[in-house]
Protein backbone atom coordinates (compact mmCIF):
# COMPACT_ATOMS: atom_id res chain seq x y z
CA UNK A 1 0.00 0.00 0.00
CA UNK A 2 2.43 2.39 0.82
CA UNK A 3 4.22 1.68 -2.56
CA UNK A 4 1.14 2.76 -3.99
CA UNK A 5 0.74 5.53 -2.31
CA UNK A 6 4.04 7.21 -3.19
CA UNK A 7 3.72 6.43 -6.84
CA UNK A 8 0.46 7.82 -6.89
CA UNK A 9 1.89 11.25 -4.87
CA UNK A 10 4.68 11.41 -7.65
CA UNK A 11 1.89 11.23 -10.46
CA UNK A 12 0.19 14.19 -8.91
CA UNK A 13 3.64 16.10 -8.38
CA UNK A 14 4.82 15.34 -12.04
CA UNK A 15 1.30 16.19 -13.19
CA UNK A 16 0.96 19.76 -11.16
CA UNK A 17 4.01 20.51 -12.25
CA UNK A 18 3.45 19.59 -15.93
CA UNK A 19 -0.15 21.95 -15.29
CA UNK A 20 2.09 24.57 -13.80
CA UNK A 21 4.75 24.09 -16.99
CA UNK A 22 1.77 24.46 -19.77
CA UNK A 23 0.57 27.98 -17.32
CA UNK A 24 3.22 29.68 -17.81
CA UNK A 25 3.66 28.69 -21.67
CA UNK A 26 0.31 29.98 -22.56
CA UNK A 27 1.01 33.27 -20.20
CA UNK A 28 4.66 33.95 -22.23
CA UNK A 29 2.90 32.96 -25.57
CA UNK A 30 0.03 35.14 -25.21
CA UNK A 31 2.06 38.02 -23.75
CA UNK A 32 4.77 37.77 -26.79
CA UNK A 33 1.42 37.56 -29.13
CA UNK A 34 0.34 40.78 -27.42
CA UNK A 35 3.62 42.74 -27.77
CA UNK A 36 3.66 41.79 -31.35
CA UNK A 37 0.07 43.09 -32.00
CA UNK A 38 1.02 46.07 -29.95
CA UNK A 39 4.38 47.02 -32.03
CA UNK A 40 2.16 46.28 -35.14
CA UNK A 41 -0.57 48.42 -34.23
CA UNK A 42 1.52 50.86 -33.15
CA UNK A 43 3.58 51.83 -36.64
CA UNK A 44 0.08 51.74 -38.32
CA UNK A 45 -1.60 54.11 -35.66
CA UNK A 46 -2.33 57.86 -37.23
CA UNK A 47 -0.97 60.78 -35.32
CA UNK A 48 -2.69 61.75 -32.26
CA UNK A 49 -3.09 65.63 -31.35
CA UNK A 50 -0.83 67.26 -30.27
CA UNK A 51 -0.08 67.41 -25.90
CA UNK A 52 0.30 70.51 -23.70
CA UNK A 53 3.10 70.34 -21.02
CA UNK A 54 0.14 70.43 -18.79
CA UNK A 55 -1.72 67.21 -19.86
CA UNK A 56 -0.84 63.76 -18.06
CA UNK A 57 0.74 60.59 -18.97
CA UNK A 58 -0.23 57.20 -17.89
CA UNK A 59 2.45 55.01 -16.71
CA UNK A 60 2.61 51.71 -18.55
CA UNK A 61 3.95 48.78 -17.58
CA UNK A 62 2.89 46.78 -20.30
CA UNK A 63 5.11 44.12 -21.89
CA UNK A 64 8.42 42.59 -20.55
CA UNK A 65 10.92 45.76 -20.90
CA UNK A 66 8.56 48.23 -18.80
CA UNK A 67 7.60 45.46 -16.31
CA UNK A 68 9.42 46.95 -13.47
CA UNK A 69 9.63 50.76 -14.01
CA UNK A 70 6.77 51.08 -16.08
CA UNK A 71 6.77 53.56 -19.10
CA UNK A 72 4.94 57.34 -19.21
CA UNK A 73 2.87 56.84 -22.07
CA UNK A 74 -0.28 59.23 -23.85
CA UNK A 75 -2.65 56.83 -25.54
CA UNK A 76 -1.42 53.65 -25.21
CA UNK A 77 -2.81 50.97 -27.16
CA UNK A 78 -2.57 48.35 -24.54
CA UNK A 79 -2.37 49.20 -20.79
CA UNK A 80 -1.57 47.54 -17.39
CA UNK A 81 -4.04 48.58 -14.53
CA UNK A 82 -3.02 46.27 -11.81
CA UNK A 83 -1.45 42.57 -11.48
CA UNK A 84 -5.07 41.48 -12.10
CA UNK A 85 -6.29 43.04 -14.91
CA UNK A 86 -4.97 44.38 -18.49
CA UNK A 87 -7.16 46.14 -21.32
CA UNK A 88 -5.29 46.45 -24.85
CA UNK A 89 -7.18 47.22 -27.87
CA UNK A 90 -8.14 50.84 -26.65
CA UNK A 91 -9.29 53.95 -28.54
CA UNK A 92 -9.13 57.23 -27.07
CA UNK A 93 -11.74 59.23 -27.17
CA UNK A 94 -10.82 61.75 -25.02
CA UNK A 95 -7.27 62.54 -23.25
CA UNK A 96 -7.37 66.00 -21.59
CA UNK A 97 -5.92 67.70 -18.12
CA UNK A 98 -8.35 66.01 -15.91
CA UNK A 99 -8.98 62.65 -17.32
CA UNK A 100 -8.86 60.49 -19.93
CA UNK A 101 -11.30 57.95 -21.57
CA UNK A 102 -11.16 55.12 -24.20
CA UNK A 103 -13.55 52.08 -24.80
CA UNK A 104 -11.27 48.91 -24.85
CA UNK A 105 -11.36 44.87 -24.00
CA UNK A 106 -10.46 43.05 -21.03
CA UNK A 107 -8.61 40.58 -19.50
CA UNK A 108 -7.71 39.51 -16.13
CA UNK A 109 -7.00 36.50 -14.27
CA UNK A 110 -10.21 36.95 -13.21
CA UNK A 111 -12.40 35.89 -16.11
CA UNK A 112 -9.45 33.90 -17.50
CA UNK A 113 -10.17 31.87 -20.58
CA UNK A 114 -13.25 33.47 -20.93
CA UNK A 115 -11.29 36.43 -21.57
CA UNK A 116 -9.05 34.96 -24.21
CA UNK A 117 -11.97 33.49 -26.38
CA UNK A 118 -14.21 36.17 -26.25
CA UNK A 119 -12.93 39.69 -25.37
CA UNK A 120 -14.77 41.78 -22.65
CA UNK A 121 -15.67 44.76 -24.11
CA UNK A 122 -15.65 48.02 -21.41
CA UNK A 123 -15.25 51.81 -20.78
CA UNK A 124 -12.30 53.07 -19.21
CA UNK A 125 -11.25 56.39 -17.40
CA UNK A 126 -8.37 57.38 -16.35
CA UNK A 127 -8.31 60.17 -13.84
CA UNK A 128 -6.61 61.77 -10.31
CA UNK A 129 -3.34 63.15 -12.27
CA UNK A 130 -0.80 63.86 -9.83
CA UNK A 131 3.18 65.13 -10.43
CA UNK A 132 5.23 62.04 -9.75
CA UNK A 133 9.35 62.88 -10.25
CA UNK A 134 8.45 66.11 -12.39
CA UNK A 135 5.52 64.16 -14.76
CA UNK A 136 2.16 64.86 -14.26
CA UNK A 137 0.79 61.48 -14.22
CA UNK A 138 -2.97 59.57 -13.97
CA UNK A 139 -3.04 57.93 -10.36
CA UNK A 140 -6.64 55.95 -10.60
CA UNK A 141 -8.66 54.48 -12.90
CA UNK A 142 -12.76 53.37 -13.57
CA UNK A 143 -13.57 49.99 -15.42
CA UNK A 144 -17.03 49.64 -16.54
CA UNK A 145 -17.75 46.31 -18.21
CA UNK A 146 -20.05 47.16 -21.10
CA UNK A 147 -23.49 45.17 -19.62
CA UNK A 148 -22.09 45.08 -16.34
CA UNK A 149 -19.38 43.06 -14.08
CA UNK A 150 -22.29 40.36 -14.18
CA UNK A 151 -20.67 37.23 -12.74
CA UNK A 152 -17.41 38.92 -12.54
CA UNK A 153 -16.42 39.96 -8.92
CA UNK A 154 -13.46 41.31 -9.07
CA UNK A 155 -11.77 44.18 -7.12
CA UNK A 156 -11.09 46.52 -10.24
CA UNK A 157 -14.43 45.94 -11.13
CA UNK A 158 -15.82 47.97 -7.84
CA UNK A 159 -15.20 51.64 -8.76
CA UNK A 160 -11.95 54.15 -8.75
CA UNK A 161 -9.50 52.11 -8.26
CA UNK A 162 -5.24 53.36 -8.19
CA UNK A 163 -3.30 53.32 -10.67
CA UNK A 164 1.04 52.56 -10.92
CA UNK A 165 2.42 55.92 -10.71
CA UNK A 166 6.05 55.00 -10.83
Amino acid sequence: MNRITKTARRHTSAIGAALACVAVLGSVATATAANAATAAAQTARPATAAHSTQTPYVMNHSGEENADKGKAERNPERLVLSEYTAVGDLHWKQWGAEKAVATAEVSGIWCGQACLDKPLKATLTLSDPKSVHGKKVFSAFTLKLAGGSGAYDAEDLDGKRPLATI
